[in-house]
């Protein structure tokens, strides 16, 4: 008889990291980076839920044992590269709890490299997404700063612009008139897995966006984002 979880919350947390060394343990106010999301994950109303973090380290282990999380199983190496895909460490994570007898209904990934993060936010895109049954994943979006119509990649020596559009040159065009676009921050993200024990997906085919702006967009990736994040935002 396997147990059946309505939640499953992901933090995942590799060791590697090649913009700031050991980033998700690097201090910020007196606190390691992950503590942050580990606070958020335990406030989140669903009481059906299982926190796990998803880490190839030992050390982050036992660091997140001091915060109250258990770490039963270790990500493995081949999981946890620069190159490796969510889908590994999901697949990875569901594949051994459901060797223990667990399954889950819905995922959501927090990444601690984005601590800054709004509770009724996440309580009102979680009623959105249980409520649509069409909808295979939800993720947090917010307005792109570079139109994409107007990017460029070079291929034999000259420059290919990556969009299709019906409107003449569009790299041309004034942007009021080309499309409006969203780029995809890591604030959260939902994915249905339905009590499956392995995804082909994630995302599936049919992603709810769920709009963001202000500091909850921020994702930590050099040491000016680290000291752009506000002390009482966090505490």
């Amino acid at each position: 008889m396997f147990k059946k979880i309505k939640l499953l919350i992901i933090i995942p947390a590799r060791e590697g990291s090649k913009t700031i060394k050991n980033k998700n343990l690097i201090k910020l106010y007196n606190k390691h980076l992950i503590f942050y999301t580990i606070k958020f994950a335990k406030k989140f109303s669903e009481k059906n839920k299982l926190i796990f973090c998803s880490t190839d380290s030992s050390k982050i282990k036992k660091i997140v044992k001091n915060y109250g999380l258990e770490t039963p199983f270790l990500r493995p190496k081949k999981y946890s590269r620069d190159v490796s895909r969510d889908l590994e460490f999901v697949n990875h994570t569901l594949k051994e709890y459901n060797k223990i007898g667990i399954n889950f209904k819905i995922g959501l990934i927090l990444r601690p490299t984005s601590p800054i993060r709004n509770l009724k936010d996440i309580k009102k895109a979680y009623k959105m997404f249980l409520q649509n049954k069409k909808a295979d994943s939800m993720r947090t979006v917010t307005y792109s700063k570079n139109n994409p119509y107007k990017t460029w990649v070079v291929k034999k020596k000259y420059l290919v612009s990556i969009m299709n559009s019906k409107i003449k040159e569009h790299y041309n065009a004034p942007r009021q008139i080309l499309p409006k676009t969203f780029w995809q921050t890591g604030n959260f993200e939902f994915f249905k897995i339905n009590f499956k024990k392995k995804l082909n997906s994630i995302s599936g085919k049919q992603i709810m966006p769920y709009f963001i702006n202000g500091e909850s967009i921020l994702d930590i990736d050099t040491i000016s984002d680290i000291e752009n994040i506000k002390k009482n935002t966090l505490l």
